[in-house]
């Protein structure tokens, strides 16, 4: 595991009851930005107000700025989180967020896109990518590029009206040829409903060497019937269409998973809530989750690491092993010869894993030694 090398905690306060979901982005002047999801009552939960905001390290990521800096307001919605940025081909900054506003029925959930032309000092007006007032899921740190210069968005919509996460979600994928001005959604969209009553939700995806795009979801509770695993999908026409998902090699709970490929030696690096049994799982039903069971799910914390395409994977690592924590959404960001990964990091009983936010900073060398 890992030593000594968490670099940035933010835990809840008062005032501020959670701070989560981050995503970073290099500047061109080699200082590292990390936005983040902070809370601006004591409320924690997913519909409590909320703004983007941002720390910034000037050494690589080893140390960060005391004082926050907010990207983007809340204004009129109930809140702004789940933040994604990419340096986009063209050179700029590209910021997409979710913001959620109440409406007749329940809540919706929106993504956003905004871009910066001047290394984030401002932010053009936001782009809705879609119209449709239901809620749609795009998780932290999922904005990719494809090498044709094509924008994909993977996205699960929840029906309004039915409490959010006690419903299966439909999975698609949004595309944009004009650099995000205009969004298409493929042709395939997916749903499935366990007898556990989850089914698939918050998706991610990333381009193959071949030119394949690879997609992947998280199910519902471990244990049940054909869940406890990431489903993936394939697309060979650069998102348009997927095949029917089947079940992949990640053995999870109901927790996302993370993939990001290293810009040096093109391996994939995979982050994820490893229940595959290679590393210690606590044992639940003699655990006091305080009212919390979902996230006590969200341990071990792990890495592996990919050098043929997602195919085999190698260099496992526990990342985090505690019993009464828990760890997930996940940003990865390699910077010279480490990568940082932040994530949410809070514990189970008598509060949520997602109001406490970590850091880390780990070398690669520590990361292939294993």
């Amino acid at each position: 595991m890992p030593q000594n090398n968490i670099v940035l905690e933010l835990g809840p306060a008062s005032g501020n009851g959670r701070n989560s979901e981050g995503a970073f982005i290099e500047l061109k002047d080699g200082r590292i930005l990390f936005g983040y999801t902070k809370y601006i009552t004591s409320a924690n939960g997913d519909e409590a107000p909320s703004v983007i905001a941002s720390r910034v390290s000037s050494d690589g990521g080893q140390t960060w700025s005391e004082e926050d800096r907010v990207l983007v307001e809340k204004g009129d919605a109930q809140n702004v989180m789940s933040v994604s940025f990419l340096r986009l081909a063209s050179g700029r900054i590209a910021l997409m967020y979710l913001q959620k506003n109440y409406i007749a029925g329940g809540l919706a959930c929106t993504p956003f896109i905004r871009y910066s032309d001047d290394e984030m000092e401002t932010l053009s007006e936001p782009v809705q990518l879609i119209r449709m007032q239901e809620y749609h899921c795009v998780n932290n740190d999922r904005l990719v590029q494809l090498k044709s210069g094509r924008l994909v968005v993977p996205v699960s919509q929840h029906r309004t009206g039915i409490q959010q996460f006690t419903n299966p979600g439909m999975i698609f994928f949004l595309y944009s040829d004009d650099e995000g001005k205009t969004w298409k959604e493929s042709k395939s969209s997916f749903y499935r409903c366990f007898p556990d009553g989850h089914g698939w939700q918050e998706p991610g995806v990333i381009e193959l060497e071949d030119g394949r795009l690879w997609g992947w979801m998280r199910t519902g509770w471990p244990g049940n019937e054909r869940c406890g695993r990431q489903w993936e999908t394939f697309s060979d026409d650069q998102g348009v269409t997927w095949t029917d998902p089947v079940e992949s090699q990640f053995v999870s709970p109901y927790s996302p998973l993370s993939m990001k490929r290293n810009p040096q030696n093109g391996d994939l690096l995979a982050v994820w809530n490893d229940h595959s049994g290679r590393f210690p799982t606590p044992s639940y039903d003699k655990v006091d989750h305080g009212g919390a069971e979902w996230g006590a799910h969200r341990t071990p914390l792990a890495c592996a690491i990919s050098s043929d395409e997602g195919q085999t994977w190698q260099h496992n690592t526990l990342l985090e092993g505690s019993a009464d924590h828990g760890f997930c959404y996940t940003a990865i960001h390699y910077v010279g010869d480490s990568v940082l990964l932040g994530y949410c990091a809070g514990p189970i009983a008598g509060s949520l894993v997602l109001d406490h936010l970590r850091v880390r900073r780990i070398p690669l060398a520590e990361l292939y030694a294993n």
